[in-house]
């Protein structure tokens, strides 16, 4: 073989390399077991990040011979890097996330909206007969979450610098904050994770009930709303999306973290 033909047999080797984009992608990190989290090891948090709906991109992408490489990251960081094109989605965005800069893929997953209590500082109880009635109550949350979507505006929430649930379990027991809202699911799925607030969860003093008059909560991929590549790539979402819908995949996906 000539050196010529061996020098182009090596540009089409490097081209096709090439041809395997890695996406870009981060999610909150105070974590969403059984959806993102990171892989533990005997109990060690490790730099793998799992999940269900990592498992789900990562269907989508082997169609179009993606990589795909998860960070966890603040919130409002990981919005911020993908609107500003910095990082390509974002994973289990809410509709409140979306604002201008942000485009969200259809929904894959929908969350049961709850609020927590202490019995500890509120051994009387707390009740909500509608969900106006969380303006009588001081609101804690986590850091980067919006509330919009509540009719609760984000400036009224004391959400400070608590970026994990034992801070925000604190902050209630300590008569900080009256409640947080939260889904269902995320919840149950920190058993996955942390067996320090597994026990926080189960000792009988944080009260959850259903979050009354509150829409369901859908998740969704986030990419930037402007650009060909973001466009391309929600359209792609959007495609497996619709393609794994059909065999109910993400259910499956599910049953793998949540099975015993």
């Amino acid at each position: 073989m000539s050196r010529f033909y061996a020098f182009l047999l090596l540009l089409g080797l490097a081209a096709g390399s090439a041809c395997a984009a890695t996406v870009q992608v981060c999610a909150d990190q105070a974590e969403m077991p059984p959806l993102v989290f990171a892989e533990r090891a005997d109990g060690h948090r490790s730099d793998k990040v799992v999940g269900a709906s990592v498992d789900l991109l990562k269907l989508i992408g082997s169609r179009h011979g993606w990589q795909v490489s998860v960070q966890l990251l603040p919130w409002a960081r990981c919005l911020a890097l993908v609107a500003d094109h910095r990082m390509d989605l974002a994973l289990n965005a809410g509709q409140a996330d979306a604002g201008a800069k942000l485009a969200l893929s259809d929904a894959y997953f929908t969350m049961h909206n709850v609020y927590f209590y202490s019995r500890r500082a509120r051994p009387q109880g707390l009740t909500l007969q509608k969900l106006s009635d969380v303006h009588n109550y001081h609101l804690c949350g986590l850091g980067g979450y919006q509330f919009e979507a509540y009719g609760i505006p984000t400036s009224k929430v004391d959400r400070g610098v608590t970026v994990g649930y034992e801070q925000l379990i604190g902050k209630l027991h300590l008569g900080r904050c009256d409640l947080f809202i939260d889904s269902r699911e995320t919840m149950a799925g920190q058993y996955l994770i942390n067996p320090k607030l597994r026990s926080l969860l189960v000792d009988g003093t944080l009260v959850s009930q259903p979050l009354p008059d509150s829409p369901l909560r859908p998740l969704y991929f986030a990419v930037a709303a402007g650009g060909a590549d973001a466009a391309k790539l929600l359209q792609n979402l959007n495609e497996g999306l619709a393609r794994v819908g059909k065999t109910h995949e993400l259910d499956k996906l599910l049953a793998r973290y949540l099975e015993p």
